[in-house]
């Protein structure tokens, strides 16, 4: 037994490629642990001009020269850019400074979402119990005006690293314009700390990149999917916060089928209030949307992803779970791109899985 975990160390550790990987990874993570908040607009405008980066090869292929396609790659991202902050945020910030306003007080959204569950469990008391539910939203009220003086302080604290905000967003697509526009050379100024064997790295490199590549394109375009069709169904039932909600949907679809039952409990909750409890209208509301959720899992997800990333759903759960937990949100976001690289990295270790089952 020894002998065999010897072998299996001296397969590992006397190959220089590996020493230098596991080096590098080793820095990247203490580095990230300790200036992730530094790191983040680093770490955004390499996905976006990864993602820009797909759209000019795409434009190449028209016969368009290099330097022209990525011109139009980042006016696409420019006016996106644009966009997002001239019309979305400053929509969603009206949304929730509403909603903040609007959550307590005799007719506030939870004394209104109160009165639907008390006249449910009215209606159906074998289904709905009174007296848990009484004793449900007596512990709720107590939190309710502590949890919008967090919002609210919360909201000081974001004005008062306004000046930070700024710098990120003045920062972020001159990021993504030298990430894009001198790729080649930030790719071979980082080869150069690498050892020349660079076997295993390319084949990591080969598979995450073909993964990745789909998965992230792929992504970009479910996001804008689900969420506009997601607008346009709450639009027409006359949902408030419809903007919130189309957006927590939209990305809902970063967090494997974890994200879609977390998101559809505010879904639930504003359709019973705004459309007056269990009425045919939620039910229409909630059959279109469960609908939607269908038509984005079984039929959306396997068009755009054919070939994309290939863990199976509980290594994606679990992926989701643990980054989240070690990293917080942009652990969750980047869980399936870390488990495609650990997955990428075991199939490419030179000799040491092989050496396992021997």
């Amino acid at each position: 037994m020894i002998k065999h975990f010897s072998n299996i160390f001296k397969r590992i550790f006397t190959n220089e490629e590996t020493v230098i990987f596991l080096i590098i990874l080793i820095v990247t993570i203490a580095l990230f642990g300790l200036f992730s908040q530094i790191l983040t607009p680093f770490i955004i405008s390499i996905v976006v001009a990864y993602l820009l980066y797909g759209l000019q090869t795409k434009i190449e292929s028209y016969n368009v020269p290099e330097l022209l396609a990525k011109i139009i790659a980042y006016s696409v991202f420019i006016i996106i850019l644009i966009a997002t902050f001239s019309w979305l945020i400053p929509l969603l910030i009206g949304e929730i400074e509403k909603f903040i306003e609007n959550i307590d007080g005799d007719d506030g959204y939870y004394t209104k979402f109160k009165n639907v569950v008390d006249s449910l469990a009215l209606t159906y008391p074998e289904v709905i119990n009174t007296e848990q539910i009484g004793a449900f939203f007596t512990a709720v009220s107590d939190d309710i005006s502590s949890i919008t003086k967090s919002i609210l302080e919360s909201s000081i604290s974001a004005i008062q690293s306004t000046i930070e905000v700024l710098i990120y967003i003045i920062l972020f697509p001159i990021l993504v314009y030298f990430f894009l526009f001198d790729r080649k050379n930030i790719l071979n100024g980082f080869a150069k700390i690498l050892p020349g064997n660079r076997e295993m790295l390319s084949k990591v490199w080969m598979e995450m990149d073909v993964q990745l590549s789909n998965y992230a394109r792929g992504k970009a375009i479910e996001i804008l999917v689900v969420g506009v069709l997601a607008a346009i169904l709450f639009s027409i039932f006359d949902l408030e916060y419809t903007a919130i909600l189309a957006v927590l949907v939209g990305l809902s679809v970063l967090i494997p089928y974890v994200g879609a039952f977390v998101v559809t409990i505010p879904v639930v909750i504003i359709g019973l209030v705004d459309l007056g409890g269990l009425t045919t209208s939620f039910f229409i509301l909630i059959s279109l949307y469960l609908l939607l959720q269908f038509i984005d899992g079984y039929i959306l997800v396997p068009i755009i992803f054919s070939g994309a990333v290939k863990l199976h759903p509980l290594v994606i759960i679990f992926a989701v779970f643990l980054f989240g937990s070690l990293f917080g949100f942009w652990g969750v976001f980047f869980s399936i791109p870390l488990a495609t690289f650990i997955k990428a990295v075991w199939n490419a270790w030179p000799g040491a899985m092989s050496s396992s089952s021997d």
